[in-house]
Formats: C-alpha cells, structure tokens, sequence
C-alpha cells in the first residue's frame, strides 16, 4: 500500500484487525463504461482453515468461466444450476467427487457480466449492494460482492476484508479508485493494500479534492466549504471519541455518486465502507452554509453522525448471526440521535422519539430475544424501531450504563452476535441482571414500544 501522510493514522486503527489467516485477493478486472460489462480473474490466498465449513459468494450478474485450484485444475463445483441466493450473491461450493471440496486455502475465480447503464433513467431503488454505472462512473462496494467473498459458515460470517492486490483497468476512465490504497489516474492502475479492508471500486471520469484530513472525489467545493464540512465531521468523530473511548484517527475518504434511484430534492443517501462515505443525491457544496459554518439542513448532521459511527458498529465491530441488523444499523442510528442532541440540544432527540412513536403506533415486531432469522429485523425494524429499544435501555439503566454496554460490545471479538451476545456484553458492562430483566420484560418483549418511550 502506498503509504502517503494522509493515510498513516488509518493504517494504525486497521492493523488491528488484520488476523493470521486474512484473505488475500490478487489479480485484475477490466472495465468497460460504455457497455456496463465486467470482466475479472482472481485468486484468493491464504484462505482460513474452514474445511467444508465455506462458500463463495459472487454477484448474481456474474457468470463464472472457471474456478480452479492452485495447480490450475478445474474444479467442478455447486451454484451453476438452481443456485441459492446469499443476499446479493450466488453461493458457489467447490466439490470432490460429491462431497465439499475441503477448503483448499487457495482458489483461482475467472468470471464476466453486464450491467445496466443508468444515464437519465432509474430504477425504483439504488443501494450499497447494487453494481451501479451511470455512463460516467462504476460505483461497487463489498456488498455487491463484485470481487468473490468467503463466507464462513460456521460463524455466519461474510469475510469481506482482505488484503490486495488488484490492477484496475477501463479505457474510458481518468480516475480509478480502490478503497485503501489513493485514487489513480486511469486507463489502467494497480492498487495495493497490506491492511485487511473491504476494496470499494469507483472508476470513471471525475475530480478530487483534498484537505489536510480527507480526500473529496467527484465533489466541487470551494476552500471554505471543505473547511465547514471538514469541521462538522471532525465535531462528530471527538464526540463519538469522547462517549466510546476509542479514537477516531480514520482519514475519511468522500465520494459524491450520482444515484440510480430517482429522489425527491432535498434526499440525501449515502453507506460506509470504511474509510469510504459515499454519498448520493446531493451537491455536497450546496449544502454548505458559508455564513454560520454549518449545513443549511439540521438533518445533514445527522445523517452524517450515522455513517460515521458505523466506523464502530460495522468495522471495529463486524456483526454477523441473528442480531447482525440490530448491531449494524440500530446502534448508528441512536448514535447519531445522541451526536445530535449534544449538537442541537434536547429538543432534537424529544423531536426525534416524538415523530417515531407517532410513526411506528401500529408497527409489530419479532421480539428481539425471539428473532431466529436475520431479516426479521427489516428495513423499519432496523433504522427506525430498534433505536427506540435502545431508547429504552437508556431510559432503564440511565446513558452512563448504555453507552458502557455499547463499548462492551466493541471490545468483543469473535462472537455471534445474537440475543446471548447482547445479554452477556450487558451485564459485563456493569448492568446487573435485574436491570436487564427489566428491560427485558418491559421493552424487548413488547410487541410495541411506542408507548413507553418518554421524549
């Protein structure tokens, strides 16, 4: 990886989490813009020792020439035919004869697909899972599963950060871009990273900006608006530094995409795939008020304190099991209510409990102690119910006690995260077990809290 000043803080917090068996991902993928077509041959390495406890996952849009062992065998292998579906990826088993192929800790994976263009037309939704070209940029992150990923089936674990070494090429393209190493100038780069990370790709024809603690692609910002934007951001990450005890040291890298969802003015979207935000529907520069250095909407701040924290709950803590949604996008969630009312004071989270109770009256749930699938917890359940869980906690053993069960769950590595996983980091943190019992009783196993949520 090449290791330039603004980058060196983020090598330190993601040297932590390189383990002894990190995957290794080399090889090459081509690009062509004007076609939306994919073309790529990679080897994963070092694979760890799963034995037939693995899968592969590929997008669904790929089709696969071959997977091959490390003395370029073909293997045959499950997936072709009838697949089953892994969130956005086929699964794919390597065979002997008719049984698993045990994990051979070294894979060769050649594969090509097309994807729809979006130049002027939409689709009725965009998201971080969609390989999305828009004529003038390809936007892919690991949840695409562009690249193959490993999922551990006996931890339920999508191994999605490797390290890299990846040549990019697209004849159409100025820039290109692979999360963890410095965007490049095109047709053709190679990027590299020795730090385990998830490779977002974003290549086409755009800027870049830069300051002292970030970089900025396909923005265009003048030097007073990157100096107000930078200066909220940095608010956000000392106040999570300050309630969570770990520093927040990541250079943070944003990207302004052009969604393929039609949205409404005003709508902002946007995911994290650390150090990466990127963000669509919005012209980062207009949202800037240069007068009193602040967004002109309330709700930006918000917004951007969710992606943020997601920095915590999504990279020093990977969820996975049952309570992967819960532990992903519920703790953002009311982690951003919290950044927010230290910002714009109590009326903002009296405001934001008070339109969430009025929304969710009528919203029934699968207990949280109750939940065996991980997408009982949807989409409402997720961004919307599960913060007014947490709500409850805090309102059960006060905001000391629920930001050190929040820690807790940061120090733990290695565990599935399910219902036991919340109960045990609890009553480490310094909850005892009548105060969680309580809160049991009272919040997780009501079909509805809307009720006793004060604002």
């Amino acid at each position: 990886m090449q290791i330039k000043p603004l980058f060196f803080a983020l090598l330190t917090f993601f040297t932590l989490h390189l383990k002894a068996q990190t995957p290794h991902l080399k090889g090459k993928v081509e690009i062509i813009m004007s076609t939306g077509q994919i073309t790529a041959d990679f080897t994963l390495s070092n694979l760890p020792n799963l034995g037939k406890d693995y899968q592969i996952l590929l997008n669904k849009g790929f089709n696969i020439k071959a997977i091959k062992d490390s003395t370029q065998q073909s293997l045959k292998y499950t997936g072709y035919y009838n697949g089953k579906m892994r969130g956005e990826g086929i699964v794919y088993i390597p065979q002997d004869k008719n049984d698993v192929l045990v994990n051979p800790r070294h894979l060769n994976i050649s594969y090509t697909g097309a994807f729809p263009i979006y130049n002027g037309d939409y689709n009725f939704t965009d998201f971080k899972g969609l390989i999305a070209f828009n004529g003038q940029t390809l936007r892919a992150a690991e949840q695409s599963k562009w690249y193959p990923i490993i999922y551990d089936v006996k931890n339920d674990q999508l191994i999605e950060q490797v390290t890299f070494d990846i040549t990019v090429s697209c004849k159409e393209a100025s820039q290109i871009f692979v999360n963890g190493d410095m965007p490049k100038p095109g047709p053709i780069a190679q990027f590299t990273s020795t730090v385990a990370i998830a490779p977002l790709l974003f290549v086409g024809n755009y800027p870049i900006q830069k300051t002292n603690n970030a970089l900025f692609l396909n923005t265009n910002m003048n030097s007073g608006q990157l100096a107000i934007f930078e200066a909220n951001i940095s608010e956000i990450k000392q106040y999570f530094n300050k309630v969570l005890g770990i520093p927040y040291t990541t250079k943070n890298v944003f990207i302004e995409h052009t969604a393929i969802e039609k949205f409404n003015k005003g709508r902002i979207w946007g995911f994290a795939s650390y150090p990466t935000i990127a963000l669509a529907g919005s012209n980062l520069g207009e949202t800037i008020d240069e007068v009193n250095k602040k967004f002109k909407d309330s709700t930006d701040y918000p917004f951007y304190a969710h992606e943020i924290a997601h920095y915590y709950f999504g990279n020093v803590l990977q969820p996975n099991s049952t309570l992967f949604w819960f532990l992903l996008e519920s703790t953002a969630e009311y982690l951003s209510i919290k950044a927010s009312e230290t910002k714009f004071g109590q009326s903002y989270s009296s405001n934001y409990y008070k339109n969430a109770v009025s929304n969710l009256k009528e919203f029934k749930v699968v207990p949280l102690n109750k939940v065996t699938e991980i997408n009982q917890i949807n989409g409402t359940y997720r961004y919307s119910y599960g913060p007014l869980l947490l709500r409850g906690l805090e309102q059960t053993v006060g905001e000391k006690k629920t930001f050190a069960f929040l820690k807790q769950c940061l120090h733990t590595k290695g565990q599935a995260t399910n219902y036991d996983f919340l109960k045990e980091q609890a009553l480490k943190s310094g909850i005892d077990q009548k105060e969680w019992d309580n809160f049991e009783k009272t919040f997780v196993e009501s079909e509805n809290v809307t009720s006793l949520i004060k604002y």
